[in-house]
């Protein structure tokens, strides 16, 4: 008896804290005690259910006869406070530590108040996704380890280097899916087959997209679960017009959205400073540039969504839209040699730089001849149509981005239109493959032509290609008063008394203008007008006709949104400075101003989700146009006119402030404010170059 009492003490005495279980079991009076393991040492079933079971035998006996799986797991074990502590500690003394331009250290464990007890060598994705079985079926699910999220592990914030979101886990796959939809309206145009495709190849494949442009559609789409930005639900197309078959539907994210926001919301801002890092990084390795380039704009437009037009302004898209010669895109593919099967869903690789050699090498040398200056492209011919639709695409998406900045901001385009021959796009935002080849290609410069045959040409526009031209128009438009033309120096000593006179277009250009804008409009396929064109002679008797949405939904439509509103802010502009040589254009300018206020009404609220910031640049014109129109009639003694303007513009400002900004502060954050210094009788913009 003695003997088995010291045995007793002795078994109780090596048990370790981990094993009050055991012990309050093996005391508790209620059953008949029996010899157990430790926790530690006995397989994960038995330990769960305690039971006895056999040390260093596997399968144990239990296991086997319940057939089951018996396999050995170390028991996840918190860290202590003081430890956690001390870690943290230690990372911000290294921090502080970092001398100007060292990398920020990333840190070692993901998670800092649990050690990982799943597996020998966890994934990434199981890292971050654990305790959810949908994620991942190779590791056990431990509903007893509550893991942190990514984002909330601490308060403090962290650098954007240590924002990492695994290659080839769940969340990034789900933050995929659920962007797809909305990345035409976000200036990066994928073909989503191909680019889901993608997506299945290992983290170290350059064929995989490149890290900056993953991560600026990742910041994209926390920012779009934040805001509860709707999806985009375009409206069916003219069948008798577009006979092709729909595209395929986009698939569901894995993951929901509720817990897509849990586990990274408030990241949105951090995302897109890791893709400019990941965008700095590729660019000194000359890594994807075709890649860099996509992520280029989609940074900078998000930068001008949320009014930092300075910093959009130096991510360098055209730069890299030359260096990838996206601007001059002859339109033929070069397939690559056929050697091995390739992944279904992608092109066959890239061939070796010799194979590419006699795209632009001269067959012979000519003595004495001229020869063409050097025009480096860093990226190799199309192997395909999808490559050359997504380059073409991606051209006129940072060519939108530019044309966003010259006419949003007041900036010169630093690609000119005269320097671009990239041939226009087609479908309806996302890429695809052209169904019918054009009988002849068009360039930019060809809607600025009165002559081109593509005011005649036997063909039909989709809205979102109407979109893209329209906006050429407008931008053109605003640059008949952007060129002042000084023949000598003036001096600027005194501002204060500096009058700086309104620089007058010639006739010849306006009526360019006029004549393109005339001919664009008589081009619209009938589903899509809406409505009748405003000219001088009517301007003052414009018809007021309704919107017929069974024919085409249009408010549905961003593309048909953004078309309508570029063409009468261009056709304001015009007249506005027609207005010099024919005084009675200035009605005419006022209706267009109205026309957009008309447009304005007939839009849902909801349906302004993805509606492009353009928009909100013409809504910002006209109501600026309207608000000096009521001080004139004021001054006239106008004042039932002067009334009806004012009215018309706190609509535009309304809409500017309300529904516009839920989905894009810039609305009401910079463009409605400009209102606000036209209606305080201050200028609109500061600086030399002014807007209207």
């Amino acid at each position: 008896m003695a003997d088995t009492a010291l045995l007793k003490a002795y078994a109780e005495s090596t048990l370790g804290p981990e094993d009050e279980l055991d012990r309050e079991y093996r005391k508790s009076p209620r059953k008949k005690p029996r010899i157990t393991l430790p926790r530690g040492h006995a397989c994960v079933a038995c330990r769960q259910r305690k039971l006895k079971c056999q040390e260093a035998i596997r399968p144990c006996i239990t296991c086997v006869k319940a057939n089951i799986d018996c396999r050995d797991e170390e028991i996840p074990r918190k860290k202590p406070k003081h430890v956690i502590l001390e870690e943290r500690v230690a990372e911000l003394e290294d921090l502080l530590g970092l001398q100007k331009g060292q990398p920020v250290p990333r840190k070692s464990n993901p998670s800092s108040t649990t050690f990982n007890g799943y597996s020998v060598s966890p994934t990434p994705s199981e890292h971050f996704f654990s305790e959810y079985p949908q994620v991942s079926s190779s590791h056990v699910v431990n509903p007893y380890l509550d893991q942190p999220p990514l984002w909330s592990v601490t308060n403090t914030p962290r650098p954007p280097s240590q924002i990492e979101i695994p290659p080839g886990s769940a969340i990034e796959l789900s933050l995929i899916e659920f962007i797809l939809p909305y990345t035409p309206y976000l200036l990066l145009p994928l073909h989503p087959q191909r680019f889901l495709a993608s997506l299945s190849l290992p983290s170290e494949d350059n064929s995989r997209p490149h890290p900056a442009l993953l991560y600026t559609l990742f910041s994209h789409a926390v920012s779009h679960l934040e805001r509860g930005i709707p999806p985009p639900y375009p409206p069916d197309k003219p069948m008798d017009l577009f006979p092709s078959s729909p595209p395929p539907p986009f698939p569901i994210p894995t993951l929901s959205t509720g817990f897509i926001l849990s586990q990274l919301r408030g990241t949105s801002v951090p995302l897109l400073a890791r893709a400019r890092l990941e965008l700095d990084q590729g660019i000194r390795e000359v890594d994807r540039p075709f890649d860099l380039t996509r992520a280029a704009i989609g940074i900078a437009h998000a930068l001008y969504r949320r009014g930092n037009f300075v910093e959009g302004w130096t991510v360098p898209v055209a730069s890299l839209m030359v260096a990838c010669g996206l601007h001059r895109i002859s339109g033929n593919c070069v397939p690559p040699p056929t050697s091995s099967k390739g992944i279904p869903g992608l092109p066959q690789p890239y061939a070796h730089p010799d194979y590419y050699l006699h795209a632009h090498t001269p067959s012979q040398v000519i003595p004495d001849g001229q020869e063409l200056r050097m025009r480096p492209v860093l990226i190799p011919p199309a192997r395909d149509e999808i490559e050359i639709a997504e380059r073409i695409m991606t051209f006129w998406a940072g060519k939108h981005q530019m044309w966003i900045s010259s006419g949003g901001w007041g900036w010169s385009d630093p690609l000119p239109d005269a320097e671009c021959t990239t041939e226009w796009p087609w479908g309806w935002g996302h890429v695809e493959v052209r169904t019918v080849l054009p009988l002849e290609r068009y360039i930019l410069n060809d809607i600025h032509d009165p002559d081109s045959n593509i005011h005649t040409g036997a063909y039909t526009d989709t809205t979102y290609t109407l979109a893209m031209k329209s906006m050429a128009l407008l931008c053109r438009a605003g640059r008949l008063f952007d060129l002042p033309k000084i023949s000598h120096p003036t001096s600027l000593s005194n501002e204060q008394s500096f009058t700086l006179l309104p620089h007058i277009p010639s006739i010849d250009d306006v009526e360019s203008v006029e004549i393109c804008l005339a001919l664009f409009r008589q081009h619209i396929p009938f589903p899509f007008t809406f409505p009748h064109p405003v000219s001088a002679a009517n301007g003052s008797a414009m018809a007021s006709a309704s919107l017929d949405t069974e024919v085409y939904d249009g408010p549905s439509d961003p593309w048909w949104i953004l078309f309508h509103f570029n063409l009468y802010a261009a056709e304001m502009l015009m007249w506005r400075e027609m207005a010099f040589y024919r005084p009675e254009s200035n009605g005419a300018a006022l209706q267009c101003a109205r026309a957009l206020v008309n447009l304005t009404r007939l839009i849902p609220d909801e349906k302004w989700a993805n509606v492009d910031m353009m928009v909100a640049f013409s809504i910002s014109l006209a109501a600026r146009l309207l608000v000096k129109e009521a001080a004139r009639f004021q001054a006239t003694g106008a004042l039932t006119a002067a009334a009806h303007a004012l009215a018309d513009a706190d609509i535009l400002q309304n809409c500017l402030d309300g529904p516009f900004n839920k989905y894009m502060e810039v609305a009401g954050g910079m463009f409605s404010r400009i209102v606000d210094n036209v209606r305080e009788g201050r200028t609109e913009k500061n600086g030399e170059y002014e807007r209207v």
